[in-house]
């Protein structure tokens, strides 16, 4: 009497596995990129959110960075303690001379997204008021910033979620959009 595996026993329990590998490995790729997706877009929301109180509480202004450099997407802030209209300040939609002077947080790292999915943003920096407006340095356009997963430079609505986030200028309220694959439109969220 033998105890034990024989060699062909042994064989297929690997051919299984091996097989099971094949199905599952392509969906675990999928999810980290729905898992990034999902962690840029309420990190972009909630810094958004944050900028926009630590403005008022501290009286002064907040400033938002996007940029794109290296295949890298990166998003970082500034909040200074200068108010922009206040006296000596420049043409509207510009920085006061003195934010840089009175910087009390800037946020850590290289940036605050992941790196690893899209988020461009139509405005390379916004400027976020104390008295509660917000808009683009030099134009005072609305910031606008899509999440999404991209394949040769194009979103890829298909198979992954996309967000998009904007900011109204005069009240710097925030609107959260989903894409509709159905209606290929931007729905807003609650």
């Amino acid at each position: 009497k033998q105890k034990g595996f024989s060699l062909l026993e042994l064989l297929v329990v690997i051919g299984i596995l091996g097989l099971s590998s094949g199905f599952i490995y392509p969906e675990i790729g999928k999810w980290k990129i729905k898992r990034n997706i999902e962690k840029d877009y309420q990190t972009i929301a909630s810094t958004i959110d944050y900028l926009k109180t630590r403005a008022r509480t501290v009286n002064g202004t907040s400033v938002i960075h996007c940029s794109f450099s290296g295949g890298l997407y990166s998003i970082r802030y500034e909040i200074s303690s200068q108010r922009n209209d206040a006296s000596g300040a420049g043409a509207e939609w510009t920085k006061h001379p003195n934010f840089d002077a009175n910087i009390i947080e800037r946020s850590d790292g290289d940036s605050l997204v992941t790196g690893k999915v899209s988020t461009p943003c139509n405005q390379n920096t916004t400027i976020f008021n104390a008295s509660g407006n917000a808009g683009s340095i030099g134009t005072g356009a609305a910031l606008e910033v899509e999440v999404n997963y991209q394949v040769s430079g194009v979103p890829d609505y298909v198979n992954f979620n996309a967000y998009k986030v904007k900011v109204n200028t005069a009240t710097a309220f925030v609107q959260k959009y989903k894409y509709n694959l159905t209606t290929e439109a931007w729905v807003e969220l609650n």
